[in-house]
């Protein structure tokens, strides 16, 4: 009677356990606990599932960062503890680079990855490597680079990280804001909302990053382009299993791990989009129109822009000619965060 008895224990708990999973999501498969920040009097966090919760200096302190949340330009209680904790998910600020011939070696050819071309310099970082790492602190010929992909957004984005001729280092807070990464900056730990380039909390709020052009290619195609190019090796002195992708099939499924306050179904939410700024004015083209379609003409407040798409590098110019900087993110990133700027373009 004692085995039955205990058998029937065993089976409850575990559908216990299986309804909390089911209930919560993958916040739970993926961090091990419910990712929305509250923070007691003396500063530590707290579950709080029912609500968003609350967050002030002294929890920020908790997590390693010392952040002034006085000055912010987003809702604090939107911020969410993504898990790993500051530098949990480390940069990398000694980047070293391979030939195109090593880097095939060992890494597959059809893997996708950041490109960028400035100062007569071509490098590609592998999202293979990026996944575990998020920010890479590079130099271009002297030029400071910060190199950005956070895989929840699918948002491949290159600043330039100097700020009245201070150059910035960053790292990954931990923290996210509407699914996407916010980055720190080691100076004064003020807190970035990668998507919009932009400090949200802390003494640098409201300061902007200007964006570099990048490119998402095939390391195959990156290599055709440029034989002589560089790409990101994997660190010497990481135990992280770069042939292992951690998110499963995120990329083609429809859920969300952490949610958005903006839910726009206009387009399937994975969905690729090639944005660019004209202007205050952010134009997000879907990307695989534009590379099926190969030229493309549209007016963005009385100006036309011209895209252009070749072996899977797009190219917006404005009236003028100039060539405007663009990023790759996913749509429901990009929607949530540009009702009220946004132009859309699809076939």
């Amino acid at each position: 009677m004692g085995k039955i008895i205990g058998i029937v224990f065993i089976g409850i708990i575990a559908i216990i356990i299986i309804f909390i999973i089911i209930t919560q999501g993958p916040r739970l498969l993926f961090t091990g606990f419910d990712n929305e920040i509250d923070t007691t009097t003396d500063g530590t966090f707290e579950s709080d599932i029912a609500g968003k919760g609350s967050l002030d200096e002294q929890a920020l302190l908790k997590f390693g960062l010392r952040t002034n949340t006085l000055q912010n330009s987003i809702p604090l209680d939107a911020i969410l503890n993504g898990g790993p904790g500051k530098d949990g998910i480390p940069a990398i600020n000694a980047p070293v680079f391979s030939t195109v011939t090593n880097a095939l070696e060992t890494e597959d050819a059809n893997g996708f990855g950041v490109a960028v071309s400035l100062n007569g310099v071509n490098k590609f970082y592998p999202y293979n490597i990026m996944v575990w790492h998020e920010i890479v602190n590079d130099t271009f010929n002297g030029t400071p680079v910060l190199v950005t992909f956070c895989p929840l957004c699918g948002s491949a984005m290159v600043f330039n990280p100097v700020i009245q001729g201070v150059r910035k280092e960053f790292g990954v807070s931990g923290l996210l804001w509407e699914s996407n990464l916010l980055m720190f900056d080691r100076q004064n730990e003020s807190l970035w909302s990668q998507s919009i380039g932009e400090a949200v909390v802390g003494i640098d709020t409201g300061t902007k990053l200007s964006l570099y052009d990048s490119e998402v290619l095939t390391l195959q195609q990156f290599t055709q382009q440029f034989p002589d190019g560089e790409v990101l090796a994997r660190p010497t002195d990481s135990v992280r299993n770069y042939d292992f992708y951690p998110y499963g099939d995120y990329n083609t499924s429809e859920a969300l791990i952490f949610e958005t306050s903006i839910q726009d179904t206009r387009l399937p939410a994975k969905t690729l989009m090639y944005v660019v700024n004209s202007g205050n004015t952010s134009v997000a083209l879907k990307r695989d129109d534009v590379l099926s379609a190969q030229n493309v003409q549209l007016e963005v407040n009385s100006e036309v822009l011209l895209v252009s798409a070749l072996n899977g590098t797009i190219s917006v110019k404005n009236s003028a000619g100039n060539e405007l900087p663009g990023y790759t993110e996913m749509w429901f990133s990009w929607a949530t965060h540009h009702q009220d700027n946004g132009v859309v373009w699809t076939k």
